[in-house]
């Protein structure tokens, strides 16, 4: 009897982490899966939404969806680059101007 618990246990876990992966080919999601995909409390989205920090979209006036484009943009709002991206950066603009040049 606890094999079969114990294998039940593992079955439902397993559902769990292929709904996950689910989420992150998906495009838009609902407030629920969006907590999920950044780790989250739902509440938290919910001020996010409200404080217009992400935007969103009420078709029908009560659903409200997240393009997963918006959500990755306001994750990386306030990316600091490594050392090595604002060398290549620096790298770039030094090339180019060379070539207007």
């Amino acid at each position: 009897m606890e094999k079969i618990s114990k294998l039940i246990d593992e079955v439902e876990n397993l559902k769990k982490e292929i709904k996950k992966s689910y989420l992150f080919r998906k495009r838009i999601y609902t407030i629920k899966e969006t907590s999920i995909v950044i780790g989250v409390s739902i509440s938290y989205v919910q001020k996010l939404i409200s404080t217009n920090q992400i935007p969103y979209s009420k078709p029908n006036g009560k659903l409200i969806f997240i393009r997963r484009k918006d959500l990755e943009k306001f994750l990386m709002r306030n990316y600091t680059p490594t050392k090595d991206d604002a060398d290549t950066i620096l790298a770039n603009n030094l090339l180019s101007l060379k070539k207007r040049l």
